[in-house]
């Protein structure tokens, strides 16, 4: 094998599946950015929760909070969640202390690591986590 082969995996180096990925993902990136820009809300859209409730679309319909994909069947299905309480992107801590000094959190966030995971709490949740109490499964569990 040439070095390049060892150090990228195959999804990596075909030249069919990624750029055709990278097509839908941009794709569906482009048409929520849109929706999201027409939503009275912007970014503050609610999540549609309720598909008999029309009240919380765009004009343009709907507005996923998350759209996972699935190449095995050429499907997608569209996911709303409650915004998770440590959030290293959107918890409140996060935003607070981003709205108390902007470029020093930001510089902090850049060269710590795991800053935003003690910011948010979620450090603190991993530390507290008793892992013998996690079950694994694997696709032949039932």
């Amino acid at each position: 094998k040439q070095w390049y082969q060892r150090r990228v995996r195959g999804d990596q180096m075909c030249t069919v599946t990624r750029p055709g990925n990278a097509l839908v993902a941009g794709s569906l990136a482009v048409e929520l950015m849109v929706s999201v820009l027409q939503h009275p809300l912007k970014g503050r859209a609610p999540a549609a929760l309720d598909p008999n409730n029309s009240s919380e679309d765009s004009c343009l319909g709907r507005i996923p909070h998350q759209i996972r994909g699935f190449l095995a069947n050429f499907s997608s299905v569209q996911t709303a969640s409650h915004a998770f309480d440590k959030c290293t992107a959107c918890c409140t801590e996060v935003i607070r202390r981003y709205r108390e000094d902007k470029m020093g959190f930001l510089m902090e966030a850049f060269n710590t690591s795991n800053y935003l995971e003690k910011v948010s709490g979620l450090a603190e949740m991993i530390d507290n986590t008793n892992f013998g109490d996690i079950w694994e499964f694997d696709s032949d569990t039932e």
